[in-house]
């Protein structure tokens, strides 16, 4: 694989490398939503979903159409199959993957 394309998949999954971006994605999964409708479902603070979408939207896994004056956020094409893969690895691998010392369990949690 070409230096390039390494990076460009590093890029990519650092976009998938937070909690409350995978909430967010999580959530868009069903359809478009607006800010309000991410915060009410995620509980996370309304700053912080904003931010994360614009995050998102910057790095193109989500996109956004204005409709009067509100914006709703929908996923961008290819993220949802991405998401599915992930959860084909999660189903096999998933135990193992949220033991891992390195990136997993925060040390001192019960396993």
């Amino acid at each position: 694989m070409k230096a390039d394309a390494v990076e460009l998949r590093s890029i990519l999954f650092h976009g998938f490398g937070d909690e409350s971006r995978i909430a967010i994605l999580s959530e868009l999964e069903d359809g478009p939503k607006r800010v309000s409708d991410v915060v009410a479902a995620t509980a996370l603070g309304q700053t912080n979903v904003s931010k994360h979408l614009a995050c998102l939207w910057d790095c193109g896994l989500v996109e956004r159409h204005r409709q009067g004056r509100e914006v709703h956020y929908r996923l961008a094409e290819g993220v949802v199959p991405l998401l599915r893969s992930a959860d084909n690895v999660l189903a096999v691998n998933g135990e193992r993957i949220r033991t891992c010392p390195r990136y997993g369990q925060r040390r001192g949690e019960a396993a």
